[in-house]
């Protein structure tokens, strides 16, 4: 599923809008069915914003089994995916990636998004399946982040007392789950990733997984770092007020070389810090490596690199000039404030300026 050939030049947008038929999203009547639901207010709320939608017009089923293709629709529409930037050749169709998949069903264009956004579905991909919670938060995580193996690298530990029931390769999704409170564990510890996933709960982690991606702020609750010299512009919460800004440099080191390495590139390192940070009690602060775009490039093809880590640093934006990005395990030493800074960093606060 990584190498797909793109299958029509018509707009995307234009001919794949997305079809709702039989699973409307954009529901008018109140669903009549959540009274004794503990996540109804947020399954009334994504509802309101037209980002569920119930099995008729006033019923939710919220204790229905969630299946892969209600899955799959869910995640695309909540995380707003789409094909917009992508150019095809001949018009696409959902069995021309999933054998299994009916092109005219309602799920057929959320397929599409799918398999052109990478989100690992496999080409067996059955659409009546039922999921688990641990099919659903694996596919939702990777949505959110990508194939990401700093899910790994950046967590602390989280006892998982079922732990032995999940799959290696959804456990680290799960932990990310769980740590950025997409996710629970019951009162015992356990997530029970084998079990079906009811649509209640699926509706509760995606409301969560928006509300960690877009975190409430109001505008005039933010304080705003603009740098001028390299040209991007970073918002921070208002209780940053009072930052201070400590000026260093990245070192790029040779690689293969038989003398030992040696200091091949360097550029600007720019920390922004908490105004409460003091030597005594000093808090997480937010690292931004500053290159050339021919220097990133470099370090793409593996012509130096930079610390001890197996990745390197990670994009966060760019401009003509510059390339700002995120080093790697930055924050390997959980110092207080550290997921502060990563809730920031997930609210994508960096903005390129001319």
């Amino acid at each position: 599923m990584n190498s797909r050939k793109k299958l029509f030049s018509l707009s995307a947008a234009a001919v794949l809008s997305l079809s709702i038929a039989g699973q409307s999203f954009a529901a008018t009547t109140a669903f009549t069915d959540l009274e004794q639901v503990a996540a109804k207010d947020k399954i009334i709320s994504l509802q309101s914003q037209g980002l569920v939608s119930g099995v008729s017009d006033d019923l939710f089923q919220p204790n229905a089994t969630l299946t892969a293709a209600q899955g799959v629709q869910l995640i695309v529409k909540a995380l707003g995916l789409n094909l917009n930037s992508i150019n095809f050749v001949k018009a696409p169709h959902a069995t021309d990636y999933f054998a299994k998949a009916n092109n005219d069903a309602w799920y057929a264009q959320s397929l599409i998004i799918a398999a052109n956004k990478d989100l690992g579905l496999p080409a067996d991909f059955d659409p009546n399946q039922k999921w688990t919670k641990e099919m659903f938060t694996k596919e939702l995580l990777v949505a959110l982040d990508g194939h990401n193996i700093m899910h790994m690298m950046k967590l602390p530990p989280i006892e998982i007392k079922d732990k032995a029931d999940i799959t290696l390769d959804a456990l680290g999704s799960i932990q990310a789950a769980i740590y950025k409170g997409i996710a629970s564990l019951d009162a015992d510890g356990n997530f029970h990733p084998q079990a079906e996933i009811t649509r209640a709960q699926a509706a509760e982690m995606i409301y969560n997984a928006l509300k960690y991606v877009h975190p409430a702020a109001n505008q005039s609750d933010q304080t705003v770092y603009e740098n001028t010299q390299y040209g991007f512009r970073f918002t921070l919460p208002d209780s940053w007020k009072g930052y201070t800004i400590v000026n260093d440099k990245w070192e790029g080191l040779s690689i293969g070389d038989s003398q030992g390495e040696s200091v091949v590139e360097s550029g600007a390192k720019i920390s922004i810090r908490h105004p409460a940070w003091t030597a005594e009690q000093p808090r997480q602060d937010i690292p931004i490596l500053v290159f050339t775009v021919d220097q990133w490039n470099e370090l793409q093809q593996d012509k130096f690199h930079i610390g001890a880590a197996p990745v390197g640093p990670s994009e966060l934006t760019r401009n003509d000039k510059y390339v700002f990005a995120l080093p790697a395990r930055y924050n390997f030493a959980f110092p207080e404030g550290y997921q502060e800074v990563e809730d920031i960093l997930a609210s994508k606060p960096i903005q390129p300026i001319s």
